[in-house]
């Protein structure tokens, strides 16, 4: 799998952990844990990442299912189809409201956003 999807796997299960989509991103989470299980019934380490999900870093679970992906075309564009499909939906389930108020002085860039799937780059090309 490219590696330059984990940064978004990882956006997308932390959400869906701290229940950003609500029911819909508990959906998606089950939908998950399915396709895991079918595939990788018998692999320790896949499937203790799913169940320690909500202790560990995102980070560390998109890796190791990714690195299985890597293993398994089939599953890798599944995986694939259900990351970019659930980035959506939590996107759209997921209202952000950045304000800034009172007497706020702004003497330079401001970067306001809700989740970010991928790099933010304020450098010059």
């Amino acid at each position: 799998m490219d590696p330059s999807v984990i940064p978004t796997l990882a956006a997308v299960i932390s959400a869906i952990i701290g229940g950003a989509a609500g029911e819909a991103g508990k959906n998606a989470w089950t939908s998950l844990t399915a396709l895991i299980r079918r595939r990788f019934a018998d692999d320790d380490a896949v499937t203790a990442a799913i169940e320690r999900a909500e202790t560990r870093p995102a980070e560390e679970t998109a890796e190791i299912i990714a690195g299985r992906a890597a293993t398994d075309p089939a599953f890798e564009e599944a995986l694939h189809r259900w990351t970019v499909e659930t980035a959506r939906l939590v996107q759209s389930k997921h209202d952000v409201s950045n304000t800034i108020s009172g007497n706020a002085r702004i003497s330079g860039p401001v970067l306001q956003a809700g989740d970010v799937f991928g790099s933010i780059n304020l450098g010059k090309p």
